[in-house]
């Protein structure tokens, strides 16, 4: 059996996100109880740790630039902290703290337009609004993403369940979101400094039978991946406004269950955070390619490296700066088993299986 290259065992409680950034020289990762780290991935050991970032569980993490960290908590904030560092230890300031409704376990999306960070987060479940807000300009403005479901009963308001943010190469901005009753809708956002208007560009009935769990986007082939809370994933085809065609495609896992769909572009995978312990890989087409087994729990999260070429600090010795420079390309997993793995991708994906 394949085992990952390394262990990091530095959570004593379920491990909800994880994102590489900084030219992978870091890894941030939040917890069930709030604890938030950033990990040395040249020493592969933490670098900041902050208990009780959030008064609850922590279920998004991301990044802008090398120096500021995002993280949602489902004690309904979003807070952005300043992170400084040195080669041994680092520190991590609150420089803003949002409001966001995170009862639908909903994680903000991110794009980056031009010189711009926005994000995008449930404000009220209930009202179906949402806003978008300028990391930069440090700006927000409303809009309303209301979908309602009909019941025996009549209709209620349909629960955002996953988001997905998308600047076009106009810099254009497309908002993809999923509801528990399994509809995925594309919003286009136009944003000025005074408000922000989306306007529906298309509402598709998906091929799932549980709530979405997440999306991502294969934005070069205008492919769109789903997964869900049973056992299917799918492909949509996006029209050149970003509509979304009937899915193109959709194939069953083994077990029912993903908490996390990933496209990664620099090897053209796809992978799957599967709830029966396994992580997925398939190719952009959705054939299978492996299943990797490592946990002892539902995964929760994937992130791949970048493999940029970037050098380390001058400060860093000649010694760790080549073998830096040689490190494989990593994905790294995180479990509710309190644990990330961390993966060679050229080990788990068969060499005669490469994905296209």
């Amino acid at each position: 059996m394949i085992q990952p290259d390394f262990v990091f065992r530095g959570h004593q409680a379920a491990v909800n996100c994880v994102h590489f950034f900084a030219d992978d020289l870091y890894l941030v990762s939040g917890d069930q109880s709030g604890l938030l780290v950033v990990w040395n991935m040249l020493l592969k050991r933490p670098l900041v740790q902050m208990p009780n970032a959030h008064s609850d569980a922590i279920i998004a993490v991301t990044n802008v630039g090398t120096g500021t960290v995002i993280s949602q908590g489902r004690d309904s904030k979003i807070k952005i902290w300043t992170l400084t560092t040195s080669e041994l230890s680092g520190d991590l300031v609150l420089a803003k703290s949002l409001s966001v409704d995170s009862l639908s376990f909903c994680q903000f999306a991110n794009a980056t337009i031009g010189p711009d960070t926005c994000i995008v987060a449930i404000e009220s479940v209930d009202s179906g609004n949402a806003y978008i807000y300028n990391v930069h300009k440090e700006t927000k403005h409303l809009f309303s993403i209301r979908h309602k479901t009909a019941m025996p009963m009549g209709t209620r308001e349909d629960s955002p369940m996953c988001l997905r943010l998308i600047a076009n190469e106009d810099n254009h901005l497309k908002l993809y979101v999923g509801y528990e009753s399994t509809i995925l809708q594309c919003f286009a956002l136009a944003v000025s400094e005074n408000e922000c208007v989306a306007k529906l560009v298309s509402s598709t009935t998906t091929p799932h039978k549980e709530p979405l769990m997440a999306i991502d986007i294969n934005h070069q082939d205008r492919r769109l991946y789903t997964c869900a809370a049973d056992n299917i994933v799918c492909c949509f085809v996006l029209e050149s406004n970003g509509a979304l065609r009937d899915s193109a495609a959709f194939i069953q896992l083994p077990n029912p269950g993903a908490s996390g769909i990933r496209y990664f572009g620099s090897c053209s995978l796809i992978a799957v955070a599967g709830w029966d312990y396994g992580v997925h890989l398939y190719t952009t087409s959705l054939e299978h390619i492996s299943t990797v087994r490592f946990h002892r729990a539902a995964l929760t999260a994937t992130t791949m490296s970048s493999q940029s070429s970037t050098s380390l600090p001058e400060t860093i010795d000649d010694i760790a700066q080549q073998r830096w420079g040689l490190r494989p390309q990593w994905l790294a997993v995180a479990s509710r088993d309190t644990r990330i793995s961390l993966w060679n991708i050229a080990n788990i994906v068969h060499p005669n299986d490469k994905p296209s």
